[in-house]
């Protein structure tokens, strides 16, 4: 086992747009490669990995509320799983510097995450061209109406 240097561990600020169970993911990956293998390595651990409004949270639990890593697994995946985030998609926005490849990936992500894909594929579709920057929007447009025209020939 060797020392994790803090830096290396991820952090989880009890943010909305983070992922409870992705941090969660990244977590056992680094405790996999340095050999915490141990649970109670683990949760020893978490600790530090917490911060802002996560670490205020953990400090505000009762003693003793959680008394293994799967309990703190449990516990911190209710707290952090937000349950009705369809607000999340609809606040997305293609980023200046993102990619419509990247944007869709995210898009789908969340639609997944919060299992938004009972909505169907048309208000999803409508959802997602409401958020890609104009630009991209336009050269869509440019794209399709040259396979028309190109399909009327």
């Amino acid at each position: 086992m060797k020392n994790i240097r803090p830096y290396f561990l991820p952090n989880f600020y009890g943010l909305r747009s983070e992922d409870p169970e992705t941090f969660l993911f990244e977590f056992e990956i680094i405790c996999r490669s340095y050999g915490y293998l141990f649970k109670t390595q683990k949760l020893r651990l978490f600790l530090a990995t917490l911060k802002d409004r996560a670490l205020k949270w953990f400090m505000s639990l009762r003693t003793n509320s959680i008394r293994s890593w799967n309990d703190m697994q449990n516990i911190f995946i209710e707290k952090y799983k937000y349950h009705d985030l369809k607000e999340e998609i609809f606040r997305m926005n293609q980023k200046e510097d993102e990619s419509l490849e990247d944007l869709i990936e995210r898009f789908m992500c969340n639609v997944k995450r919060e299992k938004h894909h009972h909505l169907g594929s048309n208000p999803l579709k409508t959802i997602l061209l409401t958020r890609i920057r104009d630009i991209w929007i336009d050269l869509l447009d440019l794209i399709s109406s040259s396979f028309s025209l190109n399909h009327h020939m």
